[in-house]
């Protein structure tokens, strides 16, 4: 969006300026902030319940978008360049850098390696992206929808599996010859944690990217571990929003990365509710909501 006004003490922006809201704010002193891991900031973290109530019923939220005007946190924002187009931009705080990130960022995937991505929605295809930056050999998407699966090829993917159709576990062993090197799970499902876990080699690495439910257990079987296979999370692309927002603006100038080509539809805000609709029943990889 475009900064309207700031408040008091705020140095490092000014009204007209371009940026980019974080999905995580950053206060740039504390433990991880000091570490390189801007994206798990201990003052600014975020949990799996909210911490704020309204006539008992909580209330959710992140950082509130879909509105024409918002206030922010400056710890939130990351500032672009004057030629930014917003309605690409507007794609990398999320979906864009958490999968790209998860690849590059947390897993630091390797030249060569196979890798599969359970689940090609909005952040998926992203892992894939990830995948090509890296790359990486052989990049296994897998999905229950064949139109994703289609947008899966588009952004670089080498091998395809409809899990509706087949066992995603016993294909992946096959196409690799033993077990892929790395595996992400993109979905959001402890079911979809399994499968990734037992579709890697022994020492291979599966990666969680999608956000679990609250509660929720994920189980391993027992002998994995003694294999050596490593079990990680991935929040937002273990990013460093300052500098890899921009890194992400240049990669997408140079045409190394896809960001036209991620987005299904442009909608205006008053068609938020069949945006949501296109979102659930996988028709889009994403839609981006036009303000007039």
């Amino acid at each position: 969006g475009v900064v309207r006004a700031v408040g008091e003490g705020v140095r490092n922006f000014a009204p007209g300026d371009k940026i980019i809201l974080s999905l995580d704010a950053m206060c740039g002193s504390c433990r991880n902030c000091s570490n390189g891991r801007p994206a798990l900031c201990e003052t600014h973290r975020m949990e799996p319940v909210s911490r704020y109530r309204q006539n008992g019923e909580p209330i959710y939220h992140v950082r509130p978008t879909f509105v024409e005007q918002t206030l922010a946190l400056a710890d939130a924002c990351v500032k672009v360049p004057d030629d930014t187009q917003l309605e690409q931009a507007c794609l990398i705080s999320c979906g864009v850098i958490t999968g790209i990130g998860a690849v590059v960022n947390r897993a630091q995937v390797e030249t060569g390696a196979s890798m599969a991505v359970f689940g090609c929605g909005g952040v998926g295809l992203n892992v894939i992206q990830g995948g090509v930056l890296a790359a990486a050999g052989k990049i296994i998407a897998v999905d229950t929808v064949d139109y994703k699966l289609e947008l899966a090829e588009q952004m670089g993917a080498t091998h395809f599996v409809n899990s509706a159709k087949e066992d995603p576990v016993q294909r992946i062993i096959e196409i690799t010859g033993g077990g892929a090197d790395y595996a992400f799970e993109v979905v959001g499902f402890p079911a979809i944690v399994r499968q990734a876990i037992d579709s890697v080699r022994m020492t291979g690495t599966a990666v969680v990217v999608g956000v679990q439910p609250t509660g929720q257990d994920v189980s391993v079987e027992g002998w994995h571990l003694l294999e050596d296979r490593t079990l990680m999370g991935a929040f937002h692309g273990a990013a460093r929003p300052r500098v890899d927002f921009l890194w992400i603006l240049d990669l997408y100038k140079q045409g190394k990365i896809k960001l036209d080509e991620l987005i299904s539809r442009y909608r205006p805000l008053d068609e938020i509710n069949e945006a949501f609709a296109d979102m659930k029943a996988g028709k889009v990889a994403r839609s981006v909501l036009v303000f007039d």
